[in-house]
């Protein structure tokens, strides 16, 4: 018969402090884990709030808006020729807020810019006189600036004599969902809200011109 092992003897001392031991370590592992669950969520709210004192539009100056995706649906709407332009809304410091949508039954231009943009200070004069030609006729041209600091856009806007509206797109919200990462980009939308045109790069105004009788009545 075989004999039995014999387990080495612990005195009960030993025991409780290995015991004690265990306890600490679970303790700290789940200190630990709390701690950095806590950093990954600040972190991860402070990425996704990147902007957002400046984004609202509360802190931006008079007569610029403050883009946002908020409440609005998107279904079907895609940012290509043929389809439906995507919507979406802006709001500006008096609590006034518009989209896209209300201007259906009108031609539009969204021209998404930044003033650190040599071709796109070079097109903006030609968009502005577009604008305050046609714009009894109809014409909305809604300027989309890209993640700028609103008292540039400010004087910007003021140095060119912009009178459409602006629109400050600082989470950059409106910029993806038109999938658009060369400035200036301008989509020409007609007044069922479908898009017909999209230029990528400086618009000479001849070419404004031809974009627009796509659109224009």
């Amino acid at each position: 018969m075989s004999k039995k092992t014999k387990q080495p003897y612990k005195p009960k001392h030993q025991k409780k402090q290995s015991s004690k031991n265990r306890q600490i370590a679970i303790g700290v592992l789940v200190v630990g884990l709390a701690l950095a669950a806590v950093a990954i969520f600040m972190l991860l709210s402070n990425g996704s709030d990147s902007g957002g004192a400046a984004a609202d539009a509360g802190n931006i100056p008079d007569g610029l808006a403050a883009a946002t995706l908020a409440g609005i649906k998107n279904s079907g709407a895609q940012p290509s020729q043929g389809k439906p332009a995507p919507n979406f809304a802006f709001r500006y410091p008096d609590g006034k807020s518009l989209t896209l949508a209300d201007f259906k039954g009108q031609p539009v231009i969204v021209n998404f810019w930044a003033t650190w943009c040599p071709p796109c200070r070079r097109e903006m004069p030609g968009l502005v006189k577009a604008y305050e030609a046609h714009k009894d006729d109809g014409l909305m041209i809604i300027e989309v600036d890209v993640a700028e600091p609103p008292e540039a856009v400010a004087q910007f806007v003021q140095d060119y004599n912009m009178t459409m509206p602006v629109v400050l797109d600082q989470r950059q919200e409106v910029t993806r969902l038109y999938r658009t990462d060369s400035f200036p980009t301008s989509f020409f939308i007609d007044k069922d809200g479908v898009i017909q045109a999209r230029w990528v790069g400086y618009l000479p105004e001849d070419q404004l011109a031809l974009n627009l009788q796509k659109i224009m009545p």
